[in-house]
């Protein structure tokens, strides 16, 4: 590699500090592999600064990620790109989850989220639960390897894991969400200012402080529910009828305007609550069907309106028994 001299740079560059964030490495560590073994020649500002490529940065990232798999750094350090791009795949093959199988109920194949991870631990949390409705199509253990390691991939969901937010964050998780053509962003982190939240935010992201419950993961990248069918309603449990109405608007109406003696609005409170179940009730019953599965939702409604209505006028009669407030029981019932 050549050594550091200054030039103007075009394009996104780093410095040492962004670099041994991405990457893992120690800016002292880096500096020996620099002058000790010519891994990468970062160039130079005119102020002297170290200034790394988003290659090299990338490099440097699968070279650490070689060294802590047990490779010494003096065997891989003058190897090319693409030796090291192979000796990667095969430690990021294993990090991979098997291919989504078929529904064995109906034989169909399940519909299911296509996610591309980044983040070592984070890949094998979603391998270990086997999530039915996501798909791994890829993993890079880094942010740092993610560009290489993803390259040619394509994605429904961006699943990233972060212990920190950093100020080239925002800009590493829009290119690969870009390259990956993603259209849910998921960033899973520890700690971060508020102004990168903001950024991440704007650009669509979904933050989740970590640890991650790995229950959300499916909404997130934008997966139906575990056992959604398209066009499948989901069974309602049987519910009783409910009771006849024992207080008409009317009658609600005399309640609601009615001194009360209590210190309190109770009896107002409730009255104007069972005009508004009573209403939905009846709205549920009257309102248009447009398959079977609405019929039964409708029905479904009203009758759950109808027994919450019900066990509310309970509760008034005792309130206007209490308040002495009279009421004709052959005012209900309509």
């Amino acid at each position: 590699m050549p050594d550091s001299q200054p030039i103007a740079i075009d394009g996104p560059v780093y410095r040492s500090g962004a670099v041994a964030r991405l990457t893992g490495i120690p800016v002292q560590t880096l500096r020996v592999w620099e002058r000790r073994y010519k891994v990468v020649g970062p160039l130079q500002s005119a102020t002297g600064q170290r200034l790394y490529s988003p290659a090299e940065v990338a490099r440097l990232a699968v070279i650490k990620q070689l060294v802590d798999s047990g490779h010494a750094i003096g065997s891989i350090a003058s190897l090319g790109v693409d030796q090291l791009r192979v000796m990667l795949e095969k430690i990021s093959r294993s990090t991979l989850a098997p291919p989504r199988q078929a529904d064995p109920i109906t034989g169909d194949a399940m519909a299911a989220v296509r996610v591309a991870i980044v983040g070592e631990a984070l890949t094998l949390r979603v391998e270990h639960h086997h999530l039915p409705t996501l798909q791994v199509v890829a993993a890079s253990p880094s942010a740092a390897l993610a560009i290489e390691a993803l390259r040619g991939v394509t994605a429904d969901a961006l699943l990233i894991e972060l212990p920190t937010l950093q100020r080239e964050t925002p800009q590493v998780i829009r290119s690969l969400a870009q390259q990956l053509g993603a259209r849910h962003i998921v960033v899973v982190y520890g700690f971060g200012p508020q102004r990168i939240e903001q950024e991440l935010r704007a650009l669509g992201c979904r933050l989740v402080h970590a640890p991650l419950e790995i229950g959300q993961l499916e909404s997130l990248c934008g997966a139906p529910p575990a056992g959604f069918q398209t066009g499948q309603p989901a069974a309602l449990p049987l519910i009783d009828p409910a009771a006849p109405r024992r207080f008409d608007n009317k009658t609600l109406a005399e309640i609601s305007m009615a001194s009360v003696a209590l210190n309190c609005e109770c009896p107002h409170h409730i009255a104007d609550l069972l005009v508004r179940l009573g209403n939905f009730e009846i709205y549920s019953a009257e309102c248009e069907s447009r398959s079977p599965a609405d019929a039964v939702l409708h029905h479904y409604l009203k009758q759950m309106t109808g027994n919450a209505r019900a066990l509310l006028e309970t509760a008034l009669v005792r309130v206007v028994e209490a308040e002495g407030i009279p009421w004709s029981t052959s005012a209900a019932g309509t």
